[in-house]
């Protein structure tokens, strides 16, 4: 093998390049820069800060702190993906920090809403359904407190079991189409009740509630929020928790179980939907029964019923009594507590006779009287799982119900809000799952917790950045669904991690390198992201 002169050229990993350039085409970079104030001389603006952390996040072999971003860009083309002026060493952690203090001035919420809207009209997404909930995520040392900051504390809950660790919470928005909407960090012992109030304050003020629905789960459902969300027109679905309006949920139930539900359109699922007066005024219900919810508290009764029952009767193993009638009375009130179980449990007395030994040592005396025989009890125990008591207990128990304010409708209306179906309902109920997906992005795939910062501000600001990638990476996903192409952004960056975008920079000229088709992948997303191939290595002017 020979070994020639090594080629020295400029280059930036193909995925990191294609987030990069349709966070240019969707025109984000330059609203951050239009909205947060900063010295137009300074080198590095907010918008091109913002771009510069984004790229390591979709590069998969790579979580940095802010002084590694450096790193990732050397011997990449910076000045032509950040500004003339702008060198590898300019992308330093100071000047990094120093536009999150920007950012932070700049309001990270209101910013964050205005980037959404605008990528999301850029592309055409315009869902009125919006999917709220809020997570949380550990961090390794306590920064100093400042006025208006969200600074963490030990909030005992934490989603990855490190309770040991300080924590932030999160409150988000994801639209119908799964695209991020809004994204704010919070103390980690902060309240449900209060960030989902936050919410939807800040969602009254940015949208028409009178055109929305909220979907979120039963953390919404009290009387204060509902009727706050009632007061302002806004449209709701959520679970009902047994403890809502006097245990309304209750009777629900036991409506939906003693009458024959209703085959749904969704596959393998059972509906029941009724309206009943609550402390706040009357709303509908939609009781429902999972196809796989009556095999999954089967399961659950089989199981945890057998550790039930052992545990009860366990004492009449070793127990004995004097008569036959005082144990069959204990396992008859033992047998009163076993309620609720798919064990058949069945006791039998039997005798148990036991000679009592002698005082004297030795041989028994000829002529003496034969060893005096005394009698206990015991009750055998044997237990029987029934498959038919089960399935029956279950579809008891495997009742959810869903409590809303949209108007029944035979058809949907062109926007639920003024009029659902009942398959719509649960369906839209059901897709509460999209804003979980948002935080295993968040938390996993942006890796939310692997940078550290030595400021709340700064904290909360990297939580925005994150949040921008994640609402990049949720318009790609969306288009891709849009287009009708199964691959995720996830899957793309992993099938592009070897694959790097080249600069040539004495012809101004850029090509692709890596394993066969890196070529045709990279175009094939970027045509259906609809972003030019020259943004890869450039800045879009709108």
């Amino acid at each position: 093998m020979e070994i020639g002169a090594a080629t020295v050229y400029e280059s930036i990993p193909a995925s990191s390049a294609m987030a990069m350039a349709v966070m240019e085409r969707s025109g984000i970079r330059a609203l951050i820069d239009s909205i947060v104030e900063h010295d137009d001389q300074r080198r590095l603006s907010p918008g091109m800060a913002v771009k510069a952390m984004i790229g390591p996040i979709f590069d998969s072999r790579k979580k940095m702190p802010l002084s590694g971003i450096r790193g990732f860009y050397k011997g990449a083309p910076v000045d032509v993906l950040f500004g003339k002026d702008v060198t590898e060493s300019g992308l330093n952690d100071h000047a990094l920090a120093r536009n999150l203090d920007d950012l932070y001035d700049a309001g990270l919420d209101g910013t964050f809403w205005k980037c959404s809207s605008a990528i999301k009209h850029r592309y055409g997404f315009d869902s009125k359904v919006r999917h709220m909930d809020s997570t949380n995520y550990t961090l390794y040392a306590l920064p100093s407190e400042r006025d208006g900051e969200a600074v963490p504390a030990f909030g005992g809950n934490a989603k990855n079991g490190r309770n040991d660790l300080i924590q932030y919470n999160a409150a988000t928005v994801t639209d119908g189409d799964r695209i991020m909407e809004y994204a704010k960090a919070y103390s980690g012992n902060t309240a449900d009740p209060v960030m989902d109030r936050d919410t939807m304050e800040f969602l009254k003020a940015n949208i028409d509630p009178r055109e929305n629905t909220l979907i979120a789960d039963c953390k919404l459902v009290n009387t204060e929020l509902i009727s706050e969300l009632l007061n302002m027109g806004m449209g709701f679905i959520s679970k009902a928790p047994s403890s809502f309006s006097e245990k309304v949920r209750d009777g629900i139930v036991y409506s939906a179980v003693n009458s024959r539900m209703d085959v749904s359109g969704l596959d393998g699922y059972s509906v029941y939907d009724t309206e009943a007066d609550t402390v706040c005024g009357k709303l509908r219900f939609v009781a429902y029964r999972s196809p796989k919810g009556t095999a999954k508290e089967m399961d659950y009764l089989e199981r945890q019923g057998r550790k039930d029952a052992e545990k009860l009767f366990r004492p009449f193993v070793r127990k004995r009594f004097a008569c036959e009638k005082d144990a069959v009375m204990t396992f008859d009130e033992t047998l009163a507590k076993h309620k609720g179980s798919a064990y058949v449990i069945s006791g039998t007395p039997v005798a148990i006779e036991e000679t009592v030994r002698r005082e004297a040592r030795g041989r028994p005396p000829k002529g003496s009287e034969a060893p005096e025989v005394k009698v206990s009890w015991k009750i055998e125990v044997s237990m029987r799982f029934d498959r038919v008591l089960a399935e029956n207990i279950a579809k008891a128990y495997d009742v959810s119900v869903i409590v809303t304010n949209l108007p029944f409708a035979a058809e949907d209306a062109e926007n639920v809000r003024h009029g659902a179906a009942t398959d719509t309902v649960l369906r839209l109920y059901l897709d509460q799952y999209k804003v979980e997906h948002t935080y295993r992005l968040m938390k996993s795939g942006m890796g939310v917790d692997s940078v550290y910062v030595h400021t709340p501000s700064r904290a909360n600001a990297l939580l925005f950045v994150i949040a921008i990638a994640t609402l990049i990476s949720s318009v790609m996903d969306a288009l891709m669904r849009r287009n009708g192409h199964p691959r995720t952004v996830k899957k793309i960056c992993s099938d592009l991690q070897n694959a790097a975008v080249i600069y040539d920079r004495g012809n101004d000229r850029l090509t692709v390198g890596g394993p066969n088709g890196s070529m045709d992948d990279l175009l094939f997303c970027l045509g259906v992201f609809d972003t030019d191939p020259s943004l890869l290595l450039g800045v879009s002017n709108g």
